[in-house]
């Protein structure tokens, strides 16, 4: 299987993982385009679970630790958190990785992560990284990462078919734009071997409301190349289309968070929100995918500086 060849880091069980993967992705492709980059996205503003870090938000952590952590570390995450034995996460790795994780420790397992897609031609999600529905951030990984990645299309959580190595994957077909909702339009990408700041990360991108921050002042300390998209700003305007998206109870939610802002809703303000504990974490989860999905129209409003 000339197509894998893992980074002398991994461990056995990553190595199995990938092995696993690639007996079931079928044939490399013979037109299969240059790889393209991960994207990681998180909230960076938002409160790590208390028993790990006392007071610690989750990019402040990151510059501490220079790892990046799966939920099977973290004991959060922003998609399906299920890291307990017959959980669905761990179900599905255990199926999709066939065991190979089962009793390795927290730490090997993947981080995971969404592809560039517009970089392969796609529209993708207009410059706010792969897959906006796990957070404002996100930290865009060197494109060499690929070489010790899984992939499948769509996410994990619909339990897909096609799956692979970079090379088994069909990119020219993708599964995922044909799902109803845009933030669920990303390729799933699973990086095996750890994620560490110093070596994977070519540069890390924030929105525009955290400019002159002390969020954007640890990126900097750290050496690391800071970027900013064009910003979500989520009005009032929105409320109706909220609703219809996630929810009345998601709407009045935010809501009640614009009496506290501006005029409109920042990634920050969902940040202040989440540290307060103000709202269910539940909530807060779709409040957030209403500012991803709907705050993009007003990229041109005044920023916060």
């Amino acid at each position: 299987m000339p197509m894998l060849s893992p980074a002398s880091f991994l461990t056995n069980a990553q190595q199995q993982a990938l092995q696993a993967v690639q007996r079931h992705g079928g044939p490399a492709r013979e037109r299969s385009p240059a790889p393209s980059c991960i994207h990681v996205h998180f909230h960076p503003d938002w409160m790590v679970p208390d028993w790990l870090v006392q007071g610690q938000p989750l990019l402040a952590l990151l510059s501490q630790q220079g790892r990046y952590q799966s939920q099977f570390e973290s004991g959060s995450s922003n998609g399906s958190f299920s890291p307990q034995p017959e959980g669905e996460r761990w179900q599905w790795e255990d199926q999709r990785f066939a065991g190979a994780y089962n009793q390795a420790e927290p730490g090997e397992r993947p981080v995971y992560g969404a592809v560039d897609l517009e970089a392969l031609g796609y529209p993708g999600h207009h410059g706010y990284g792969a897959a906006p529905r796990f957070g404002s951030a996100y930290l865009q990984l060197h494109c060499t990462a690929t070489a010790r990645s899984s992939f499948c299309d769509p996410d994990s959580y619909w339990q897909p078919r096609h799956v692979g190595l970079w090379q088994q994957m069909d990119w020219q077909q993708l599964q995922c734009l044909q799902l109803a909702d845009p933030l669920d339009h990303y390729v799933e990408a699973q990086l095996h071997g750890g994620l560490l700041l110093a070596r994977d990360v070519a540069s890390i991108w924030l929105d525009p409301c955290y400019t002159d921050s002390t969020i954007a002042q640890a990126v900097q300390n750290d050496g690391l190349v800071l970027r900013f998209h064009p910003g979500y700003r989520l009005n009032a305007e929105h409320l109706a289309q909220a609703s219809q998206y996630r929810g009345a109870e998601v709407a009045e939610v935010l809501a009640d968070m614009l009496q506290q802002a501006p005029g409109w809703l920042t990634p920050a303000d969902l940040g202040k929100a989440q540290a307060g504990n103000r709202y269910p974490a539940a909530l807060l989860k779709k409040a957030w995918h209403c500012i991803a999905h709907l705050g993009r129209a007003h990229c041109t409003a005044p920023h916060h500086r």
